[in-house]
């Protein structure tokens, strides 16, 4: 049986302990208690997103190797592409504290998102046009209920609901109408006790999915979950910690569907809606030293995931048929280690180490990959100043179990001066190194690449912000913050 779970947001293997479910830690729950002064609280905002991105290339070239498609070596291209969408978002928060230890909290989230995608590719006398046009919607409902005992026990009930409708119209070089629904929900129950110097945190719980694509039978599948926290303080200056998680996750969505496209001579993108699901396990074990001016963290932990997506390409009618596949199984283990040292309240230093071992085990090839990366930062504070400087060594990481990239040395360089309501912030970000690319590379039997990009985000640049903020009177926040996130798409690209 196929199944594909759509939880709130696509699951990062590093943050998979972080999942939907676990918001209610120990010291979310204390939070959600201790508001005695209000019996209830409400939130209403409302707000409208456009976005439109183009990416042009003109009069560009390209060379083939070793095919024997009908093609030419330096063949001029252009290439023009445009992704544009509107969402009108609403976001709801209520608190009800019936008590000093019984609340419920409960938020509704959901938008529509009229996406368009338009991608016009011209080599010499051949032209390939896609356009598609998206209306999505998305619906999150969330509430929970917590109790708090007399024995320094918590419970907490949490009930999630997750909604996604996507109807996409293709046109162009290829015409499909693609409809998808989705519906999850999500039942977790957490207890907390403390006892002495040991505390746990038990979070259980069950997701029920139903899924349907157009032109295929609904899939419904029950499955657990656990997270999972204990932490026992050994003495005064030391404690350790175990957690584990049993989750799953789900292909993109932009991958599961019958559609097929041609984007130049040689390639055909070709969704796959038969992709099974992912079993997700996370267990870490990590030990914390506090002493005055120092503290130590090291941690061991484990990442499996079974089902892991992969692009899967082979030759088609002499086309390169690019798609997935979910025959991989991915391991992780890892090991880092964190010191922190502050000589005095106005000083402190850190670095950090980690080492990753990337097994990709099945599929068309197995892959291997380690990597060992570190950081260092400093921080001083004087009066109304504050100097920061800090560096990364460079990295490498295993992408969607397949593309292999790597990272350079960066560092930055910050400085804030702050009075009053006025600040002026300067930074400078990796400037005078002029091998700052991202290098990613594929090598799979049919089909390989290299690709080196500049990033935004590790270019050279200097800003500098000057600000000024204006008070009205004390401020108090009752509610959650609301994380702005990018619309959703279900369109192949």
């Amino acid at each position: 049986m196929r199944f594909f779970n759509f939880p709130d947001y696509q699951l990062n293997r590093q943050q998979f302990y972080n999942n939907a479910g676990n918001r209610h830690t120990e010291e979310y729950v204390q939070a959600s208690i201790s508001n005695r002064g209000k019996k209830n609280i409400w939130m209403l905002r409302g707000g409208m997103a456009w976005n439109d991105i183009r990416n042009n290339v003109n009069n560009g070239m390209t060379d083939y190797w070793q095919t024997k498609a009908s093609v030419k070596d330096g063949s001029i291209l252009n290439i023009n592409s445009r992704n544009k969408s509107y969402r009108p978002s609403v976001y709801f928060y209520g608190l009800h504290t019936f008590s000093d230890t019984k609340s419920l909290d409960y938020v509704f989230d959901g938008y529509y998102s009229r996406n368009n995608y338009n991608r016009f590719y011209n080599e010499d006398d051949k032209s390939f046009h896609s356009l598609v046009k998206e209306d999505y919607c998305y619906v999150k409902a969330n509430a929970n209920y917590s109790m708090a005992f007399s024995h320094r026990n918590k419970l907490v009930f949490s009930l999630f609901e997750f909604m996604r409708i996507s109807d996409s119209e293709y046109t162009g070089t290829s015409t499909y109408n693609q409809n998808l629904h989705s519906s999850e929900t999500i039942l977790f129950a957490d207890y907390s006790q403390r006892l002495g110097r040991f505390f746990f945190d038990i979070n259980p719980g069950l997701s029920f999915l139903t899924y349907r694509l157009k032109g295929m039978e609904s899939i419904n599948h029950l499955t657990p979950r656990l997270q999972t926290r204990a932490v026992y303080k050994i003495d005064k200056v030391q404690q350790l910690q175990f957690t584990f998680a049993l989750g799953n996750t789900y292909p993109r969505i932009n991958t599961i569907n019958n559609v097929e496209q041609q984007i130049d001579p040689i390639i055909i993108l070709k969704g796959n809606p038969d992709m099974d699901n992912s079993i997700l396990l996370n267990p870490r074990l990590s030990h914390t030293l506090n002493l005055n001016k120092f503290a130590l963290q090291t941690g061991v932990s484990y990442f499996y995931q079974n089902h892991s997506i992969i692009s899967d390409y082979y030759i088609r009618d002499g086309h390169l048929i690019s798609t997935f596949r979910d025959d991989c199984i991915y391991h992780r283990p890892s090991a880092d280690i964190s010191m922190t040292y502050k000589p005095s309240s106005s000083l402190n230093m850190k670095l950090s180490g980690q080492w990753i071992e990337h097994l990709v085990r099945g599929g068309t090839e197995n892959r291997s990959l380690s990597s060992i990366s570190g950081s260092a930062m400093v921080n001083y504070y004087i009066q109304d100043f504050s100097f920061s400087v800090s560096l990364a060594t460079p990295s490498q990481d295993l992408i969607d179990s397949q593309i292999r990239r790597k990272t350079f040395w960066q560092y930055q360089l910050s400085a804030m001066w702050k009075h009053g309501n006025w600040a002026i912030e300067a930074n400078a970000n990796n400037l005078f190194m002029m091998k700052n690319n991202i290098v990613d590379e594929l090598s799979a039997p049919y089909y390989s690449f290299k690709q080196i990009n500049q990033s935004r985000s590790y270019n050279q640049y200097a800003t500098l912000k000057i600000v000024y903020s204006f008070d009205y009177g004390k401020k108090t926040s009752q509610t959650p913050d609301y994380e702005h996130k990018n619309s959703e798409s279900a369109i192949l690209k």
